[in-house]
């Protein structure tokens, strides 16, 4: 029994950092903050990234998913998601458009941290598809017999190891753009701003596509 309670903790930090991998709006906005030199702010990103995906991990483990089983509410949550994608992909344009021009000023001012660890926890939170993903893995550890006693103690632990793994990655993004730094002159940085702008925007297509076909087709995104 305490092995699989290890095990199920080893794979859930695991979990926690190799579901961040894949690139998305919050991947994005860390890389580009990180870029314009912000790194505590980047840092608040990715805290606020790391609690939104233990939240969603945890609202897994323990079932509570009732938006899975209603398209609407599928279609809510990606038009939500692709209206907040547009404007973050708008506002790293118009960032590279800064960068470029060498307006240092405008490029080093940080904003209160509390407000980039909100940006961090509603760029997960807006994402269901991070709950269907912990679904899959805590379904595949319970079918191993990798689980853990359903008491307070042991899910807050749970939700421990799954923000520590996300911050490991996040911190990585922010570690390896620093350890850069001297290859992002202001001309360089400004055309990865712009490409990540476009990104972002393609990203807030594909979402705001999904959205109609789950609102006006009634087609099921997220089932499993």
């Amino acid at each position: 029994m305490l092995l699989n309670i290890i095990l199920f903790y080893v794979f859930s930090f695991i979990g926690g950092f190799l579901l961040c991998i894949p690139i998305g709006p919050v991947n994005l906005e860390i890389f580009h903050t990180a870029l314009k030199k912000q790194h505590i702010h980047a840092l608040f990103i990715a805290i606020g990234g790391a609690i939104g995906d233990g939240i969603w991990a945890m609202l897994a483990l323990i079932g509570v998913s009732p938006f899975l089983k209603n398209i609407v509410m599928q279609g809510i949550f990606l038009t939500v998601t692709a209206i907040i994608t547009l404007i973050l992909g708008i506002l790293t344009l118009k960032d590279a458009k800064y960068i470029e021009r060498k307006e240092e000023r405008l490029v080093r001012t940080i904003s209160r941290k509390r407000w980039a660890l909100l940006k961090g926890l509603t760029l997960v939170l807006i994402n269901p598809l991070g709950i269907v993903s912990w679904m899959i893995i805590i379904q595949f550890l319970f079918k191993f017999n990798i689980i853990i006693p359903f008491e307070f103690n042991y899910q807050a632990f749970f939700f421990l190891m799954v923000f520590s793994g996300a911050v490991c990655y996040f911190s990585l993004i922010i570690f390896i753009t620093h350890k850069m730094k001297s290859i992002f002159n202001p001309q360089r940085t400004g055309r990865i701003s712009r490409a990540l702008g476009y990104i972002l925007i393609a990203f807030s297509i594909y979402f705001i596509f999904n959205a109609v076909q789950s609102l006006f087709f009634h087609i099921d995104h997220f089932s499993v």
